[in-house]
């Protein structure tokens, strides 16, 4: 929703949104986070971009990420904010916004700082969980020193392995089998999904190779994404209520993560599709695992059926 255009204040009316209990279901107050939508990410746009070594980084020599404190003065502060409100804190790191990853790259010692220099960012500001994006991470190494830095410094944290859908196995391409190698908590099975319904219903279908009907690669705790919902981001013309209905149903029939997108501090706009994002029903079948993540069972010229 908001593009890289993103600061302290955003985030705190952020998380006031996300907790507030101004409207019902089934006559009781709820909120956002009661529903389960309860996982604030912040994502690109938090860097100092060109503020770091040779010029064009925004890591400093020791590999330090530099955040642009014009927009957040304190990672610390706001993710304490979240946590007292009951959130979960995200953040967003090999990012595509002033990319540097491939300035690093030239310089294996300095990029090796770097990444672990991420590590330390998340673990210094009390994060809950990451999504490492692939911007110039090619060959996967940073992706890679970043999770092994994960796992040797501290607890567990989420982790979205936002590769685009390049690529399988180690370091970060997609899972294979439904018991080997996973080394991420979801995956995203396509590209950066578009505000319009045509786009949604074709990153559903990306998500059809880890269905397999006896051995789904898609499992709990290494769950096939889609990409975020594009509920609410009512920009285009053919994405309106009875689409996003649909588009929210199929992401809830396949296990997806259930992320929202549009501006939650937009009353307005919530308003027009609680009736959709509150549905209990809806998801509490996203969220149960009955030994598989839902399918496709049907496709023909009239349409697909899919089940869970």
């Amino acid at each position: 929703a908001y593009g890289g255009d993103i600061d302290d204040s955003l985030i705190r009316s952020i998380i006031i949104a996300l907790t507030k209990r101004t409207r019902s279901v089934d006559g009781i107050p709820t909120s956002l986070s009661d529903l389960g939508y309860s996982r604030l990410g912040i994502d690109d746009g938090w860097q100092a971009c060109d503020a770091g070594g040779a010029g064009n980084s925004y890591h400093a020599e020791d590999g330090t990420p530099l955040v642009n404190h014009t927009r957040f003065d304190s990672l610390v502060d706001v993710v304490k904010l979240g946590h007292e409100n009951g959130l979960l804190m995200d953040f967003y790191q090999i990012n595509c916004i002033c990319m540097d990853t491939y300035v690093l790259s030239k310089n294996r010692t300095w990029a090796n700082l770097a990444w672990r220099g991420n590590v330390k960012q998340l673990r210094d500001a009390g994060f809950d969980g990451i999504k490492l994006d692939n911007c110039g991470d090619d060959d996967g190494l940073g992706y890679a020193t970043m999770m092994d830095e994960i796992k040797r410094t501290g607890k567990p944290m989420l982790v979205e392995n936002c590769n685009q859908a390049h690529g399988h196995g180690p370091p970060r391409g997609l899972p294979t089998n439904s018991s080997g190698w996973c080394d991420m908590h979801m995956y995203r099975t396509g590209g950066d999904i578009r505000s319009n319904f045509d786009d949604t219903m074709r990153k559903l279908q990306t998500t059809i190779p880890f269905q397999d009907v006896n051995s789904p690669i898609s499992r709990p705790g290494c769950w096939a994404f889609p990409d975020m919902l594009e509920v609410g981001n009512f920009g285009s013309t053919d994405l309106g209520r009875v689409e996003s209905k649909s588009h929210f149903f199929a992401w809830c029939i396949v296990s997806s993560p259930l992320f929202l997108s549009f501006d939650v501090t937009d009353d307005a706009t919530v308003d027009q599709v609680w009736y959709i994002i509150s549905n209990r029903e809806a998801i509490s079948i996203n969220q149960e695992w009955a030994r598989h993540p839902g399918r496709l069972v049907l496709t023909d010229s009239q349409g697909q059926i899919w089940t869970k």
